[in-house]
């Protein structure tokens, strides 16, 4: 295809004269990098602001650029599934998984364009100062040590923060908190310490023993600062991502209060969020036992996914779209407007306010955690299923209403 042609499917999409047909054809185009750099190349040297799409008067402090260039992308590709659909917001999941059609990705994240031409797509709306912007987490997380006293890892400098007896406790360059044994030693006076992430925190950390550990936002994990005796014990509120070193003589146990979960060397993903409904526990590798107070058992296969309200359900799941979340991805699978805020609450370290009925509103697809969250609710409320108000922290989640788009 020649440049002029590619140029104008831009333009044709701008002025909104493209069929379905071409819409396809540009997004079959905007996959292969030759384009995607024609594309660039095109914002560079600034040929495309007066031919195919003009920046946002109304949304302050936007950033040109990349941004811009991913938003092309973005809107084309989901204007043409909403088109192809009768079917307001992302469902069916299905047909989106099949298509690997997501309506937002982690190359693709981005916000609204074209405000002064299309108003019906930005209703989301700031009482405070415009483009107000909530950011998104980071690795924030608090270490209690076993005397009590309490290290903020992400004020400390890099380097060795703490020793236990025989332990050294050490912050590293890429974010991890590592534990290490001193050589030499042949008994270790055993301490437990605690990491605990706030809402908007994450962080990562090397047990003793050498298992990895994803701890998500508004978690925390309990653990010895050695590992003795005939097992590896730890307790978990929230939800984190193990990838548990293999020890067959001494198994690794993780508790919370509605289960355990015991493995030799394999791994896993727990949710057990108060606020969810039951614990999660997905199996990615190897096998577990998940265990209840009442003695009743479950052993997981690859993929499986056991859910414990008060009896242990097991079903099969997407293992690896679990978790997305350690990959820096939000995943939503059919999921909730309920669950997804949940999720958001504790990423973003928001409040969240329901007016009005959105029990039936439901989303599929992928977004990434690092995007702003204004970000990602202008990409939502494109579907004219759902509004969003933001007061300061606050969200206020709302049914679409044409009337109320300004």
């Amino acid at each position: 295809m020649t440049p002029e042609r590619f140029k104008s499917l831009l333009a044709g999409y701008h002025s909104g004269t493209l069929t379905v047909a071409e819409k396809q054809q540009l997004i079959a185009l905007l996959h292969d990098s030759q384009y995607r750099d024609q594309l660039e190349s095109l914002f560079t040297e600034d040929l495309s602001t007066d031919d195919v799409l003009h920046a946002a008067d109304d949304v302050s402090q936007v950033t040109a650029g990349k941004e811009e260039l991913d938003m092309v992308y973005e809107r084309i590709k989901l204007q043409t599934e909403e088109e192809e659909s009768e079917v307001i917001g992302f469902r069916p999941y299905a047909r989106w998984a099949a298509a690997a059609m997501v309506f937002i990705s982690l190359a693709f994240g981005a916000y609204y364009l074209n405000s002064k031409y299309n108003k019906s797509v930005l209703p989301l709306e700031f009482a405070g100062q415009k483009g107000e912007y909530i950011k998104p987490g980071g690795n924030k997380a608090v270490l209690t040590l076993s005397d009590g006293s309490h290290i903020t890892l992400d004020d400390v400098a890099n380097g060795e923060i703490a020793k236990e007896s025989g332990v050294q406790i050490t912050k590293t360059a890429d974010g991890r908190l590592l534990y290490t044994l001193r050589q030499g030693l042949s008994h270790v006076k055993v301490g437990y310490n605690t990491i605990a992430t706030p809402k908007g925190g994450q962080y990562r950390i090397a047990l003793p023993d050498g298992t990895m550990v994803w701890l998500n936002a508004a978690s925390s994990l309990k653990y010895p600062s050695a590992f003795t005796g005939r097992e590896r014990k730890v307790e978990l509120t929230g939800e984190a991502y193990f990838e548990v070193a293999k020890n067959k003589q001494m198994p690794f146990r993780v508790k919370t209060q509605q289960q355990e979960v015991e493995v030799l060397g394999t791994h896993f993903n727990i949710n057990a969020y108060d606020d969810e409904h039951g614990v999660r526990t997905t199996l990615i590798e190897g096998s577990v036992k998940v265990t209840l107070p009442s003695s009743k058992s479950a052993i997981l296969k690859p993929g499986d996914q056991s859910e414990v309200v008060t009896d242990i359900k097991v079903s099969q799941v997407d293992a690896s779209a679990v978790i997305d979340w350690k990959q820096g991805l939000f995943w939503f699978n059919d999921e909730s407007i309920y669950s997804i805020m949940r999720q958001f609450s504790r990423w973003y370290n928001i409040e969240v306010e329901y007016r009005g009925d959105v029990s039936n509103i439901r989303f599929g697809g992928q977004v990434s955690r690092m995007k702003n969250l204004s970000q990602v609710l202008r990409i939502m409320e494109l579907t004219k299923s759902i509004q969003f108000k933001v007061e300061g922290n606050k969200i206020i989640v709302m049914p679409y209403h044409e009337q109320n788009i300004k």
